[in-house]
């Protein structure tokens, strides 16, 4: 009788138990072309599934010869983003959309639209790459790119201070001047500001599932502090 109440307590158990649901892969947005592109081979190469939110009418060749899965929808559409971000239970959401001008720029209503998507998730891990500029890393910026890029800086620094506010696992990586030459290895991320050169955006992308990796990086902000030795342009390294 002991050996049958057994049996049913443990069958009970298996029964009540709920099973756990293994988070799957990383949603990158930004990822058909520059560092969005380059995060995403790192990330193939390694056997991370890698789901990429594409527009409609973006240019998928890249992406095809790494045989990741596509979510199309528009960044500045919240119901496509949140679709997108519920589909899966994503071990993180990587976003490194550029800027823009205009009255919706999608860098900062595409983060926006990802945290808010994020919050009512299973998915908290979010990477967030955006500039050099916001917060103290203005020093960092030469005087008359301040002057050229500051409503840009300041949509940036919108963005970061809109995922910094929330209960997600952020790391915000800030990088300068950007490149196309190949990895050079010289690179590293420092929470203080420091004298930065060009940056290669496969040394960036690096960087990016470096961190990725590492829990430390959670509720960060990084600058990312390099010297593309390829590069011609040179950034001014006194702070004006």
């Amino acid at each position: 009788m002991k050996r049958v109440l057994c049996i049913i307590a443990l069958l009970t158990a298996g029964i009540s138990a709920s099973p756990t649901v293994s988070a799957e892969g990383v949603l990158i947005f930004g990822a058909t072309r520059n560092t969005g592109l380059e995060i995403a081979k790192i990330l193939v190469a390694r056997g991370e599934p890698v789901t990429a939110f594409v527009r409609p009418t973006s240019n998928l060749e890249n992406l095809a010869l790494l045989g990741v899965t596509y979510f199309k929808g528009d960044a500045l559409n919240a119901d496509d983003v949140e679709r997108a971000i519920l589909a899966k239970n994503y071990k993180a959401v990587i976003s490194t959309l550029g800027g823009g001008r205009g009255e919706r720029p999608p860098d900062l209503v595409g983060a926006i639209n990802m945290v808010d998507a994020m919050t009512k998730s299973k998915t908290k891990r979010f990477l967030l790459v955006t500039i050099i500029g916001p917060g103290k890393s203005i020093s960092m910026v030469p005087r008359h790119q301040r002057e050229a890029m500051g409503s840009i800086i300041k949509l940036k620094a919108e963005a970061e201070n809109y995922a910094i506010a929330s209960d997600l696992d952020y790391t915000i990586i800030r990088p300068g001047q950007l490149t196309s030459n190949p990895r050079s290895g010289i690179i590293r991320m420092d929470l203080e500001p420091a004298p930065t050169g060009p940056i290669t955006r496969a040394d960036l992308a690096d960087m990016v599932v470096s961190a990725f990796y590492d829990d430390a990086t959670i509720r960060k902000v990084y600058q990312t502090i390099g010297d593309d030795p390829l590069a011609t342009v040179r950034m001014d390294r006194q702070p004006q």
